[in-house]
């Protein structure tokens, strides 16, 4: 099979599940930004966790892989399907077909075997999203579309074929990828309008303020400001990894946009405001960019101890991190009274 689909667009972008979707939603000529897709799949969280089979804290700033999908479906009115199988040629000859149809597929994948994203030999992260919008079995090589553009002026990654299968099918924690796919029909797309902007902002609302447990949402980031101060104990190997995985997901190279995800969601804000035609809405956007920049701040400064292993900056990290607590549930709290008032 020899098989490229003309007219689909590589680009390369900040989040690669927003990435990808724009790209499938351009393609079938529905152009939304990629902060619009954030925002209405209500993307927005904050997550800590310190697991036994994981190296390092695992900390993120969105909702967690397919909630993000299904939110998104459910506020726009359209279908994402998510397909999965334990058998790797299956996920092949599926994934054959639709190209050969020229339907572009989004699969996740774990990032470690894709040479192209120079992952260091132990880390996994089966949680990455791209598109593949092409297949040359002669050249054994699969055209993939990542955040990251490409090495040529198409934005594009040449994949081998081996590696391709190895990253789909990786069991590698966190979030083994289980060779999963998603198919799309937006024929039924509902239009961008009032209702459906403050749906999206009622579920982040409800999500980030009301969490089952103190390790998630707006609680979350206060127990991080916590946790954070036990990093003095860790081992100096342990603790430059956990350090420097930090600031890869705050900062924008880890693919958050920037801010933990803060710069998306305030951008999403201040273009829903004109769509709404609501002044409080910008200022809420406006306010979540600032809030992006101090999480940024923090991000720098795991990324000095990375380097250094200091642990001098643990309690300043803490306190700063703690702040951003409190300003973050001050603007939660804004935005839900904003929702609720147009209700």
């Amino acid at each position: 099979m020899q098989h490229v689909i003309s007219n689909f667009v590589p680009a390369g972008g900040k989040h690669c599940v927003s990435n990808a979707l724009k790209q499938v939603f351009q393609y079938y000529g529905q152009e939304l930004s990629e902060e619009m897709i954030f925002g209405l799949a209500s993307g927005l969280n904050f997550f800590y966790f310190e697991l036994e089979n994981l190296p390092f804290p695992l900390i993120g700033g969105r909702s967690k892989i397919g909630r993000f999908e299904e939110s998104l479906a459910c506020n726009l009115g359209i279908s994402i399907e998510t397909h999965k199988t334990s058998s790797s040629r299956k996920a092949y000859d599926e994934l054959k077909k639709l190209i050969s149809r020229d339907v572009p597929v989004v699969i996740y994948v774990d990032m470690n075997p894709l040479s192209y994203l120079r992952m260091p030999k132990d880390v996994h992260f089966g949680g990455h999203a791209v598109v593949i919008f092409g297949i040359d079995e002669e050249r054994e090589i699969a055209y993939v579309s990542d955040r990251n553009g490409g090495e040529n002026r198409h934005a594009y990654h040449e994949v081998p074929l081996q590696e391709l299968t190895q990253a789909r099918g990786s069991t590698y924690k966190p979030f083994p990828p289980m060779n999963k796919w998603l198919t799309f029909d937006l024929s039924d797309m509902w239009p961008l309008e009032h209702r459906i902007i403050f749906e999206a902002i009622r579920e982040t609302c409800t999500v980030m303020c009301c969490a089952p447990v103190r390790n998630l949402g707006i609680k979350g980031i206060e127990f991080f400001s916590r946790k954070v101060r036990g990093w003095s104990t860790f081992e100096k190997d342990t603790f430059k990894g956990s350090c420097f995985n930090a600031y890869v997901m705050i900062n924008a190279k880890g693919g958050t946009g920037g801010g933990a995800f803060r710069r998306m969601y305030g951008n999403f804000l201040k273009e829903s405001s004109k769509i709404v035609d609501s002044e409080e809405l910008l200022q809420n956007g406006k306010e979540y960019l600032t809030l992006s920049e101090l999480w940024d701040d923090i991000a720098d400064t795991f990324l000095e101890l990375s380097r250094t292993g200091s642990r001098k900056r643990l309690d300043e990290i803490a306190e700063n991190l703690e702040y951003i607590h409190v300003k973050e549930e001050k603007l939660l709290s804004q935005l839900c009274t904003l929702v609720h008032s147009q209700a």
